[in-house]
């Protein structure tokens, strides 16, 4: 069942890079395996030397989870786990996360390679991101306050996946499924408010998927693919953005990304509909009057979404460092951090799922009660 996790999370990884049209940067085998370890919280590792043998190079480090695939194989774990029942979960839960962790091990392993990357094509960005120029590494690099390999020099560049952070986080993530698994197979409203969640859930990411593809096109779509969830955080109000180093003029000094109003209201409609969702997939384990069950549900929902948003919170921290070296001296270029506020993000699914389980289940109430097909 681990193997059929791995399988799903590489799976949506390779669609996704096919979509973002990755194949022009390296190897797909290579990204899907670098991409799925980066699911579970492995950094991966860039490098980067002009052709030629230049004493001059660039290292970079890349800590970001695409949360579309970590979600896939959370999923895809958790099912397989719960297929059998409550007999022998605990069994069934430490096996798989015993197999998860060696075969992401071995995925990580698998996800290094080379990266074709375009003659000069990093500094035909910063110019055009109107960077200052001047100042420069010797041997050539960072003409015109480009990077090593301007001036037409192609660079040779790899990644490596770092194994080790990938065995540990595939041995959380896994025993976090299996802890889960073990709520959901001891209370039966959790088993089946998820259960009233599948068809709902699904319909969502399609539609997302679909009205992405519509709006960007495939590199729209494939980023989506990659970090669906992330939708929810439209609850968790404006990202922080720090950047630092000669490169962060790229990023016009931005420090904040507002979320939007739009943004926002896409995240409260989503939360709302899969409340009413768990409120009829509930209906028959809940007990007492209409106000009081709504108070339950309410409650439960508010609980569940606050804490929901803010592990997207923890998880969805991006952060990318790129650094230049000749001989001895080592120059900061970028030091990017993105992140969601756990606070805000909290909140907010305290108050969205305390609406949305309110009123979804006094809407699922109404409409049970209200039968004109029995008149």
């Amino acid at each position: 069942m681990a193997g059929l996790a791995v399988l799903a999370m590489a799976g949506t990884a390779a669609g996704g890079l096919l979509l973002l049209d990755a194949g022009r940067a390296g190897s797909m085998s290579r990204l899907t395996a670098a991409v799925a370890a980066m699911a579970v919280g492995a950094p991966v590792r860039l490098g980067a030397v002009p052709a030629g043998g230049m004493p001059v190079s660039l290292h970079g480090l890349v800590d970001v989870m695409p949360l579309g695939v970590t979600a896939v194989g959370a999923v895809v774990l958790g099912v397989l786990l719960l297929r059998r029942g409550r007999d022998g979960l605990l069994t069934r839960g430490l096996s798989a996360t015993a197999v998860f962790a060696a075969v992401m091990g071995a995925v990580a392993g698998a996800g290094r390679g080379s990266l074709n990357l375009p003659a000069g094509g990093a500094t035909s960005v910063v110019e055009s991101a109107g960077c200052p120029s001047g100042g420069g590494l010797p041997g050539g690099g960072l003409p015109g306050g480009g990077l090593p390999g301007g001036a037409g020099r192609a660079l040779e560049a790899g990644f490596a996946v770092a194994v080790g952070p990938a065995v540990i986080g595939a041995v959380v993530g896994a025993v976090a499924v299996v802890g889960l698994c073990l709520v959901a197979a001891r209370f039966p409203t959790v088993t089946a408010g998820a259960r009233a969640l599948r068809w709902p859930v699904a319909g969502a990411v399609v539609t997302g998927l679909v009205a992405a593809w519509v709006v960007g096109g495939p590199v729209a779509a494939g980023a989506a693919v990659m970090a669906f969830p992330v939708v929810l955080l439209g609850l968790a109000g404006p990202w922080a953005v720090h950047a630092d180093g000669m490169l962060s003029c790229v990023l016009d000094g931005g420090r904040s990304l507002p979320s939007g109003v739009p943004f926002v209201l896409l995240s409260g409609a989503v939360v709302v509909g899969l409340g009413i969702a768990v409120a009829a997939g509930t209906g028959r384990h809940r007990r007492g009057g209409p106000l009081r069950r709504a108070a339950v549900q309410a409650i439960w929902l508010a609980a569940a979404a606050g804490l929901l948003l803010v592990v997207l919170a923890v998880l969805a921290r991006a952060s990318v460092g790129l650094s230049a070296q000749a001989f001895i001296l080592s120059l900061p270029l970028l030091d990017l951090r993105v992140a969601a506020d756990p606070w805000l993000a909290s909140a907010g699914g305290l108050g969205a799922g305390a609406v949305s389980g309110f009123a979804g289940s006094l809407l699922v109430d109404g409409f049970v009660g209200w039968r004109p097909w029995k008149r």
